[in-house]
């Protein structure tokens, strides 16, 4: 049916109020200070020095780290994870490759896992955060399974109910050979350390060797685990 004039003129208002609503509410915005950015800016200049300035590379236990993590790293991990904002792995990993590298040789790392995330928060997210970094890092990396739709960590405060939370998580699989290497597994956040214990755990019950060298790489350590001076 051929649609009158009156009524593709409402058409054509409907659509520019849906550009200019777009507009407002999806441009390319600055993590930190809200500023637009032109098309080919992840982030705004003073934001990559702010990152830069605060990034230090130091070593709790067998736990390596960037940042704290304080509110402009909540900012960044916030708008990369939940508002889907992928392009920021592309930032990320060009903040971390020289300290990464430097891990890899001074602990000469033989393999690298990353940290899975639950097939219910990647169906929300559509990545995985960590896998996204290591492949813009351009590091080859085991992927290990998570076998369950765990709560979010964050939300548990309880230790015992955390590591309840995450019992059973994780499934290795039966291809990969941990046998007599050092190991790094790569996560974004460490907070009490109990998701990666569960795959420390794993790990080493799949080897069925009790003294594997596993090592630690996070973004940000939260205060928690720095409390608590606790080892994965």
């Amino acid at each position: 049916m051929k649609k009158s004039k009156t009524q593709l003129k409402i058409i054509d208002k409907l659509k520019s109020e849906i550009f200019n609503f777009k507009g407002i509410f999806f441009r390319n915005k600055d993590i930190i200070s809200g500023e637009e950015l032109v098309e080919c800016e992840i982030v705004s200049k003073k934001t990559k020095k702010i990152f830069n300035d605060l990034k230090k590379l130091r070593k709790l236990n067998n736990i390596y780290y960037l940042w704290d993590y304080n509110n402009e790293f909540k900012r960044l991990i916030y708008a990369y994870k939940y508002n889907k904002k992928k392009i920021l792995a592309k930032f990320i990993s060009g903040l971390i490759k020289k300290e990464f590298y430097f891990i890899l040789k001074k602990e000469k790392i033989d393999i690298v896992v990353s940290v899975p995330v639950s097939k219910k928060r990647k169906s929300e997210r559509g990545f995985n955060q960590v896998d996204e970094i290591l492949n813009y890092l351009e590091i080859k990396y085991c992927k290990i399974k998570r076998t369950k739709n765990t709560k979010k960590m964050a939300s548990i405060l309880d230790e015992e109910k955390r590591k309840k939370n995450i019992k059973g998580a994780f499934e290795i699989s039966g291809g990969i050979d941990f046998s007599n290497k050092n190991i790094l597994i790569v996560d974004d956040i460490v907070t009490t350390g109990a998701t990666l214990k569960e795959i420390k755990n794993e790990i080493l019950q799949s080897s069925k060797i009790k003294n594997l060298n596993i090592i630690v790489f996070c973004l940000a350590a939260a205060k928690e685990i720095k409390k608590d001076k606790g080892e994965i």
